[in-house]
């Protein structure tokens, strides 16, 4: 049986349409994929501040896409439980590699324990806060103005608040802080003044 030249055109164009379609569902296909390339990597639950020991509570695995930059950041694979925080990280952020430090040598600091007047420091003061440290004279004080103790301090913990009206805070303090910090302690009334 012989086809018309109608019949041959209409044939090809079928088949022709067929084509472009499986070719078009095949490169959506592709893109699609290409695009979706998500890597688990981690975040952070709460503030992160310098100087602080990473605990399982700090940190979230998360799903996210990062094409080219996925080096730039701790997949979530990486142990770093225990490791030092380098630099704030806020809450839900994700980790920068270059954020930890797997070593406690990395950062040449200490906790020091602080008692300051609750009306002296910042009302929900907590964890991963950053905070300034000042010194004001109380009678018979070797200091006469205010003086700033430390900057940029990172809170590792607040304690319990008494009911004598003075709250316990653990700072962590560079070695070069420490000996200026503890010299004017027992004769200063403490100020903590929290960053924004």
């Amino acid at each position: 049986m012989k086809l018309s030249n109608f019949e041959i055109i209409k044939n090809s164009r079928i088949a022709m349409g067929l084509g472009l379609l499986i070719i078009s569902l095949l490169a959506a296909t592709l893109i699609a994929k290409e695009a979706n390339r998500t890597v688990l990597v981690w975040a952070t639950k709460g503030e992160l501040a310098p100087g602080e020991l990473i605990t399982t509570n700090d940190i979230t695995p998360v799903s996210a896409l990062l094409p080219e930059s996925a080096n730039n950041y701790l997949s979530a694979s990486a142990q770093i439980i225990g490791g030092v925080v380098l630099r704030q990280i806020s809450a839900g952020d994700l980790i920068p590699a270059a954020a930890v430090s797997s070593s406690s040598d990395s950062l040449n600091s200490k906790l020091i324990p602080l008692t300051v007047e609750l009306t002296d420091m910042p009302l929900g003061l907590g964890r991963g806060d950053v905070i300034d440290i000042y010194a004001i004279a109380k009678r018979d004080s070797k200091i006469t103005t205010p003086e700033l103790l430390a900057a940029n301090v990172s809170v590792s913990q607040v304690l319990e608040r008494s009911n004598s009206g003075v709250g316990s805070i653990l700072v962590i303090l560079d070695d070069t802080q420490i000996l200026s910090t503890l010299q004017l302690l027992s004769d200063s009334r403490i100020i903590v003044v929290r960053s924004i």
